[in-house]
């Protein structure tokens, strides 16, 4: 073993063929090239520039800092021992392997292919970018302080950890389980698929340009955002709150269960392959399908509008609204555990089964389909009105709620069960009016309208019925009456007039009128009309008793049943039509529009006023009331017996058939 501590200015070279050569003064070797076929020691630090050739290997010892800037040839290898070794030349460290126990600079650009290893450290730094191709086993970790440092393989980094203050770039696929931390970004290039799996800190953001960056732990893209160009693929679970944007995909595999919570805008989809996918901002899956073949649960309000396939199912959980507006054709089914879902599109829901805990909205013109809907005691399912529901089978459990909205444009039955109806719980009726509501050249009943039919006998029934949120019982204007028909298919709606007029204890005050939009048209009533143990509130202002009937308006009713109410009848407009002789109950008969008897019998109801009395069809009526009416009678059917002197009132009569006077 030679030293050489001189600053010597020899310019002829070196050649060292034998031992080893110790230059503890970086200018020792003079300015000529070094030809190493043995050992070169350099326990120095500066500059060294003279190339370095040969067979031989070179040691650096020392606890200061070289810096090798030649474009070296020697092949024996580097052996860094002490201090810091920096090298300025891609090719200054020669052809040979490196065993790096202290510390190795690479300020260079290029390609570095030589394999590293030992226990010491690896430092990039400088502006360019520099590539690690070889599959390196250095162990005291990576430092990248400026430039870009591109591994194309995944063992090129040792395994130590990694401090990443500019721009790691993983060229490369396999797994990298270095831990990265740091200020600056990740970049996964290429079309390999590599997954890292270290618990990473760093905050530069992760650009994934090419391949696939699968992340099998939450923290493995650190805590900065994600720009997803190609394939992002979750295979973890726990809370992923990094924003996604880009124009790639996100892929969700493996059985954890795993939480978007970032407002995203990736627009290249994402793939539900495993697991469960939990989305708790509406925003969190981006702009694209979503092609679900495992769990995808939102947990979050808003319109979700991105159009969902796939074999998996949907959940809904959490207490906000969530609107499902896409066309949507997933076939794993749809559970509702918490909030409202309201599916604003037919096809929103899929084709799969419902099975719905909290509350769920049907709000779309036209029919959904399904396969099975439950709805699970304490769940509330809402038609909407327009909607319609084609199922396998309906079930409504114990205290659930089916609520169903009628206008003029539903048609029956509004839900149709090819299997099985199993009913209990409420049924919520509201809109019963509109179904009435038609054309006004044609006669409206209240009659009977189907709600639900099945295939199959229904099973069970509703343990109570509501109209638009109070007691049927105590609805103004219309009640309403569920019941099974005859042949156990049919869950029937049947609708009446009634007298409700401000109960105590309401929900509603009533004001007595009930209005018709078909004013000009005919509407025939077919049920009694009675009178209703009215205790009125004292706070009310409609001074409205419960007892008696007033026609308005130019339209024409028709009553048709046999009526006990006893507070009398005023016609103040149009015509009021009875076809049963105690069509107007037992009080008196303000006439100052038009009273048509279109009946048979004995009507001795006293009629004033100074409209019009018309005696219609066949029959045979007998007035025998003393009358006082002055608008004239007009027989234009069968025959009207005038039992009482004052009966015909004291207009003039017009007789097109029969007038018998009796009296």
């Amino acid at each position: 073993m030679l030293t050489l501590s001189g600053a010597n200015s020899y310019t002829g070279g070196t050649t060292i063929s034998g031992g080893t050569l110790v230059v503890s003064n970086v200018e020792a070797l003079g300015s000529g090239d070094v030809t190493d076929n043995a050992t070169l020691e350099l326990n120095t630090g500066g500059d060294f520039d003279n190339n370095i050739g040969g067979t031989g290997s070179v040691v650096k010892s020392g606890d200061k800092t070289l810096t090798l800037s030649g474009a070296n040839s020697y092949t024996g290898g580097t052996t860094i021992s002490g201090g810091t070794l920096v090298a300025t030349n891609v090719e200054a460290l020669g052809s040979g392997d490196v065993t790096d126990n202290a510390v190795l600079e690479l300020n260079t650009g290029g390609t570095f292919d030589n394999v590293i290893s030992g226990s010491g450290q690896v430092v990039k730094s400088g502006d360019e970018m520099l590539t690690l191709s070889g599959a390196n086993s250095y162990t005291g970790g990576t430092t990248i302080s400026g430039g870009t440092l591109v591994a194309t393989n995944v063992e090129a980094l040792g395994s130590g950890d990694v401090t990443d203050n500019a721009t790691l770039e993983l060229n490369t696929g396999g797994t990298f389980d270095n831990v990265i931390s740091g200020s600056g970004q990740v970049v996964k290039s290429g079309d390999d698929a590599l997954t890292l799996s270290g618990n990473n800190s760093y905050t530069g953001g992760t650009l994934i340009s090419g391949g696939t960056l699968v992340a099998s732990n939450v923290d493995a893209l650190g805590s900065g955002d994600v720009t997803d160009n190609a394939t992002l693929e979750m295979n973890t679970g726990g809370d992923f709150d990094n924003a996604i944007s880009g124009s790639g995909q996100v892929v969700k595999s493996g059985d954890e269960t795993l939480t978007l919570s970032g407002a995203n805008s990736y627009t290249g989809g994402t793939t539900i392959s495993g697991g469960t996918l939990v989305a708790n901002n509406v925003e969190a899956l981006g702009t694209g399908d979503v092609t679900n073949n495992a769990t995808l649960e939102l947990n979050t309000g808003g319109d979700f509008d991105n159009a969902i396939s796939g074999s998996g199912q949907v959940v809904k959980s959490g207490d906000k609204t969530l609107t499902l507006s896409g066309a949507n054709s997933y076939t794993g089914g749809t559970t509702i555990s918490g909030g409202t879902l309201i599916a604003t599109n037919v096809n929103a829901l899929g084709t799969g089964a419902i099975d719905n805990r909290a509350s769920l909205l049907l709000d779309a013109s036209g029919q959904f389909t399904v396969t099975d809907l439950t709805t699970e005691s304490g769940g509330n399912t809402e038609i909407g009105a327009g909607s319609t529901l084609q199922a396998t089978t309906l079930t409504q459990k114990s205290d659930s709620t089916l609520t169903i909205n009628l206008n003029s444009n539903t048609v029956d039955p509004v839900i149709h069960a090819a299997s099985q109806v199993s009913l209990a719980g409420t049924l919520d009726i509201t809109g019963v009016g509109d179904v009435l509501d038609s054309d006004p050249a044609s006669t409206d009943d209240l009659d009977t309208f189907t709600l639900i039919a099945s295939d199959k006998t229904i099973a069970g029934d509703f343990e109570k019925l509501t109209v638009a949120g109070m007691d049927a019982d105590l609805a103004d204007f219309i009640t309403v009456d569920g019941r099974i028909d005859d042949t156990g298919k049919q869950y029937e709606l049947t609708t009446a007039l009634t007298w409700y007029a401000d109960r105590d204890d309401a929900v509603t005050d009533a004001h007595g009128t009930f209005n018709l939009t078909n004013a000009d048209g005919s509407f025939a009533v077919n049920t009694v009309l009675e009178n209703v143990d009215a205790t009125l509130d004292p706070d009310s202002a409609t001074g409205w008793d419960g007892t008696s009937l007033i026609k308005q308006g130019a339209g024409t009713l028709i009553l048709n049943a046999e009526n006990t109410y006893t507070g009398g009848t005023t016609i103040s407009g149009g015509t009021l039509v009875a076809t049963n002789v105690d069509a107007l109950g037992s009080g008196d008969v303000t006439d100052d529009a038009t009273l048509e008897l279109n009946t048979g019998g004995t009507f001795d109801n006293a009629i004033s006023g100074s409209g019009q009395v018309v005696k219609s069809g066949d029959d045979v009526l007998t007035l025998s009331g003393a009358n006082s009416y002055s608008g004239g009678t007009l027989i234009s059917d069968g025959t009207l017996v005038a039992s009482n002197v004052e009966a015909l009132g004291t207009g003039d009569v017009t007789n097109d058939a029969v007038l018998e006077l009796n009296t």
